[in-house]
């Protein structure tokens, strides 16, 4: 709390009452935030019961009416003792333009600095030259339980200044969860608060290629240039590095190079690190120097949200029963849930017809079905023999050593949860097993779930994993 002896009286000098806001921000906000959103904001005067106060960029103003109007104006009425002070909020354009003119030009793929003129769309004002999905930024992002602590590390990357929060951040889930758009939120976020940073997004696929073509042509030294020159490098989908030992090489230099230089690394996964089947191992522990974050389909309440934004920010009218229609139909994927609402929209335009749940069901019938598509066994086999380093035959075999027991039990939880297969049936996948096995095989993963051990967390990564393979391939 501030101290009431810091107060001043009405008739100070402004400044004296801004120092008195910035400690008043200091005992309620944490010191990143101090120095991101208060640094070279000055007070211009006090006159006729209106402060005026001027940010040195317009995103900075923006963010301070837009999260810290209510405690700098409380600030001032402890300061002045008035209680009619109206806090007026400019942007220094001068200073503006001069850090503008200063930046370096930007490079191939990667965010430089640009003049930051007004714009009257906020969604390009936000985004980042030469970073994809200008879109994709955090005002865009709807947080739930399911993502809440992804995109608080997400924030708290984006907010410091590279290298100082995590590094890296390693975000990892499902397809479709968002991973991308916070991967890219943070890259856009970075360049608005200091358009000075080289802010690089790459995939891992883009990256194999551009390391082919640079050996190829003996441009070796070009394509190290272009990675480890940057202050913040965005890695999307680094599974598909799997089984590329060279190209892993020269990550693993590169992830080398930016770490010891401080500069920030963020990356994302359909899966944890250590499930990172076909990685080398030294790649699999620099991932987890950092801070890993998993994010989860979202629940009913978020999709909603999801939804409502959307529709706010395309300017669709839609009735709230057919939200919630949408809403408790895709629950595995934010891109399927935004797609389907797209879908409805759509179809009333073309059909001119109103949106209601019944044109919604008439849009939806040829996705609805892929929400709950069978899921092969097959598939449930490959995938959990993956998972623990298995072979299909290890989990059919008779052999009862405990972790193939374990591994097993756990494929015959998740046949018997995405296949409906009787008990029966499942026992016979795993080499005529009486069904009786496979229910004991079932309870004992429904009771370690409950205790809430690994058996939970590999339960949910796996469901995750098959899922997502059976909206990709269709089976």
């Amino acid at each position: 709390m501030v101290d009431a002896s810091s107060q001043v009286n009405s008739g100070s000098d402004p400044e004296a009452i801004w120092t008195h806001v910035v400690d008043r921000a200091r005992s309620e906000l944490t010191e990143t935030s101090i120095s991101m959103w208060f640094t070279g904001v000055r007070a211009v005067g006090l006159h006729d019961g209106v402060f005026e106060v001027a940010a040195p960029s317009a995103y900075v103003r923006d963010w301070l009416a837009r999260h810290h109007l209510r405690l700098i104006e409380g600030a001032i009425v402890e300061a002045t003792g008035q209680e009619q002070i109206r806090v007026v909020l400019t942007a220094d354009e001068e200073a503006e333009q001069a850090v503008a003119a200063a930046a370096p030009p930007s490079t191939d793929g990667t965010a430089a600095l640009q003049p930051t003129g007004p714009t009257t769309d906020p969604v390009e004002r936000l985004g980042a030259p030469g970073l994809p999905f200008p879109g994709y930024t955090f005002d865009a992002f709807v947080p739930g339980p399911s993502n809440r602590f992804a995109h608080a590390a997400a924030m708290a990357v984006a907010e410091a200044p590279p290298s100082k929060a995590y590094n890296p951040l390693f975000i990892y889930g499902g397809v479709g969860l968002g991973k991308t758009h916070l991967l890219v939120a943070i890259g856009h976020h970075m360049h608005r608060l200091n358009n000075r940073l080289r802010v690089k997004y790459v995939t891992s696929e883009a990256f194999v290629t551009e390391f082919v073509k640079a050996v190829r042509e003996r441009q070796g030294y070009q394509f190290q240039q272009r990675y480890r020159e940057v202050d913040v490098l965005l890695v999307d989908d680094i599974q598909f590095l799997a089984k590329r030992e060279e190209t892993q090489t020269e990550f693993f230099h590169t992830f080398n190079h930016l770490h010891l230089a401080e500069r920030q690394i963020v990356i994302a996964s359909d899966r944890a690190p250590q499930d990172l089947s076909g990685m080398e191992e030294r790649l699999k522990n620099r991932f987890r120097w950092g801070l890993c974050v998993d994010v989860q389909p979202p629940d009913l309440e978020t999709r909603l949200a999801i939804l409502q934004l959307k529709a706010q920010r395309d300017d669709i009218r839609v009735p709230d029963e057919v939200l919630d229609f949408i809403a408790s139909r895709f629950d595995q994927s934010v891109r399927e849930l935004e797609g389907a609402l797209v879908r409805v929209v759509a179809f009333s335009e073309l059909t001119g017809q109103a949106i209601d749940v019944l044109l919604a069901e008439r849009a939806l019938q040829d996705l609805l079905p892929q929400t709950v598509a069978e899921i092969a066994p097959e598939t449930i086999l490959d995938e959990v023999a993956t998972y623990f380093g298995l072979s299909r035959d290890d989990l059919v075999s008779p052999s009862r050593s405990r972790p193939l027991t374990n591994a097993r039990h756990i494929a015959m939880y998740l046949i018997r949860e995405c296949t409906g297969l009787s008990l029966v049936k499942i026992g016979e996948i795993f080499g005529g097993r009486d069904h009786s096995t496979a229910l004991y095989g079932i309870n004992q993963v429904e009771k370690k779930m409950r205790a809430r051990d690994t058996t939970y967390k590999q339960v949910q990564d796996l469901s995750r994993i098959i899922r997502g393979r059976a909206r990709a391939t269709g089976n």
